[in-house]
């Protein structure tokens, strides 16, 4: 299967429209047409919309191989256990010497009245 079958099998799986998807990437129907029947090929922005359109990856659309690496993506509503733990430290640290600094000055002002 080349890139022009790949394209046409995933805009139908999508169930776009070759003008629905002309109109998502801001093209023509007649530039989908031509790739879809391996007249032409997308540019590479295009390609990078038609993975966000199409949910598959570069390498799919390009190659015909789905990636199926492992690749520790980043939490996105949320910071990495790390750093949350660093946080939670540090608010730990900080607590501690706020309590320290409102004792010693507690400790201070009674030393003033005992004088």
């Amino acid at each position: 299967m080349d890139i022009a079958d790949r394209l046409q099998e995933l805009r139908k799986k999508a169930g776009y429209s070759q003008e629905q998807v002309a109109e998502m990437l801001g093209l023509s129907r007649q530039a989908v047409s031509k790739w879809e029947s391996g007249q032409g090929k997308p540019e590479i922005d295009n390609i990078v919309k038609l993975t966000e359109i199409y949910n598959v990856s570069a390498d799919y659309i390009l190659l015909g191989i789905e990636n199926r690496g492992t690749i520790a993506v980043p939490e996105k509503n949320g910071l990495c256990h790390e750093y949350k733990k660093a946080i939670s430290i540090i608010a730990i640290i900080a607590a501690t010497a706020l309590i320290m600094v409102l004792s010693i000055t507690a400790l201070l002002t009674l030393a003033q009245f005992r004088i």
